[in-house]
């Protein structure tokens, strides 16, 4: 958690790096780990916080992360803003049915988003179609869910 904070803090002023990956196979050789990132809620909270401010990072994967509810729901309201996100990975965490309904209206105003992993979630079917179809109105779109 503490790592994820600080790279939060780091992105809230950013104005460089577009592309940031800390899914777990590319976290495995920064930090020379045995198992999956596990930056948990508050790193995941902190970072969706960084991403209110953030208008450079295009790309940002957090596959694997051992992100729950609070983080996926944190993400969500950051998505509501973010103008410059393209590409999130999700898939692998923790986030649940409540920050899955977060995410699916999240999607309705985000309109620059265009690729999106949520695979590996255990969403509810209904959801899931709420979510496709809430993020399938953009062309050339990818969803995993």
């Amino acid at each position: 958690d503490e790592t994820g904070k600080a790279l939060a803090e780091v992105l809230k002023d950013n104005q460089t790096l577009m592309s940031l990956e800390l899914g777990s196979s590319i976290f495995l050789v920064l930090m020379a780990c045995r198992n999956q990132n596990k930056l948990g809620d508050e790193a995941g909270k902190a970072l969706a916080e960084a991403l209110k401010n953030n208008q450079t990072l295009t790309f940002l994967d957090l596959g694997g992360n051992q992100l729950g509810i609070e983080a996926g729901k944190a993400l969500a309201e950051a998505l509501k803003s973010n103008t410059a996100l393209t590409s999130l990975g999700l898939g692998g965490n923790q986030l649940g049915e409540e920050a899955g309904k977060s995410l699916a209206d999240a999607l309705k105003s985000n309109t620059t988003l265009t690729s999106l992993s949520l695979d590996g979630n255990k969403f509810s079917e209904g959801l899931k179609t709420t979510i496709r179809q809430n993020f399938g109105r953009r062309p050339g779109a990818t969803l995993d869910v």
